[in-house]
């Protein structure tokens, strides 16, 4: 339920007074009421009822409806009602705020009695799990985790110069060989490349940790480095491989793969609840759109021009 301020409320009583601007004087248009709803003070067209009383206790007066607390409350409403009258006896109804105003008292109204309810409503319901489970099995492939790697990497940076490629290439085929050639290395992948990556690597932060990389996923990082170190190590086949020497744009690689986890399918358990969730955030994005199609089709838009004019 939205909470009127007193300007709110002051701005909406003064447009529903309004005057037609093609008419000198117009009597003014006031919301119909029942007739148990007792009108307690008239100021000009302006007429404060039972049920006006009421949302003020509530709202300003913490719902107490003692009988001195009522009279506080009628006496500041009949000073609105003087105030709304004085307004709309200067023309202020026509103000572009007090017209802005209603639009969007109005607007918030009308999603309160046709669309927040169900919205509401449908965040709280439960899916039945039959409903969950048949999700789950039409998109099973989203809930598999990825391949992970961990790789240690020797990069060297060319950067473009054909010479010092040449060069950093043959770097990198040495070290490749001295790895080959020394067992307690070769035979240990959770060492990565050990003592190579201090002098056979540029890459900041792995040359002092054997060349260690954290875990990457086959489409590697954000970043063009962990791009071209994930698709030359998800070509090797078991931990402790070492792939040839590689030049790409990116640089001089030699990649040895220490780790890797295979994908894992999670559950209908594991995934229940994410599920579950998902599908609330489709039915109210449903409800929603739905409330806007059928707004569009009871009440089209006449664009009177296509353009807002252009103001100097």
């Amino acid at each position: 339920m939205i909470r009127l301020s007193a300007q709110s409320l002051f701005m909406l009583s003064a447009l529903m007074l309004a005057s037609c601007e093609d008419k000198k004087e117009v009597k003014a248009e006031v919301p119909s009421a029942s007739e148990a709803d007792t009108v307690l003070v008239r100021v000009g067209d302006h007429a404060v009822r039972q049920s006006d009383l009421e949302i003020h206790l509530k709202d300003q007066h913490d719902g107490r409806k003692d009988s001195a607390t009522q009279k506080i409350a009628l006496d500041e409403l009949a000073e609105r009602a003087q105030l709304a009258q004085a307004a709309t006896d200067e023309g202020l109804a026509n103000d572009p705020v007090v017209r802005a105003e209603y639009a969007r008292l109005l607007a918030i109204r009308y999603k309160e009695k046709h669309l927040n309810q169900k919205i509401a409503d449908a965040g709280r319901q439960e899916i039945p799990e039959q409903k969950l489970r048949e999700i789950y099995e039409r998109n099973v492939e989203q809930y598999v985790s990825p391949e992970k790697r961990q790789v240690a990497v020797l990069w060297l940076n060319h950067n473009g110069n054909p010479e010092r490629e040449q060069a950093y290439v043959a770097k990198l085929h040495s070290a490749r060989e001295w790895l080959m050639s020394h067992p307690e290395v070769k035979d240990h992948p959770e060492l990565g490349f050990s003592v190579l990556s201090v002098d056979h690597s540029e890459h900041a932060a792995s040359r002092f940790k054997g060349g260690i990389l954290n875990w990457l996923q086959a489409e590697g990082g954000f970043d063009a480095f962990t791009k071209a170190v994930a698709a030359i190590a998800f070509q090797l086949e078991s931990p402790g491989q070492v792939s040839d020497v590689i030049t790409v744009r990116e640089g001089v690689f030699l990649v040895r793969l220490m780790d890797a986890k295979p994908g894992v399918r999670r559950t209908f358990e594991m995934v229940k609840a994410e599920i579950q969730q998902a599908e609330l955030r489709r039915l109210r994005s449903q409800l929603q759109q739905q409330f806007k199609e059928n707004l569009t089709q009871k009440y089209p838009v006449d664009w009177i021009q296509s353009s807002p004019p252009i103001t100097p």
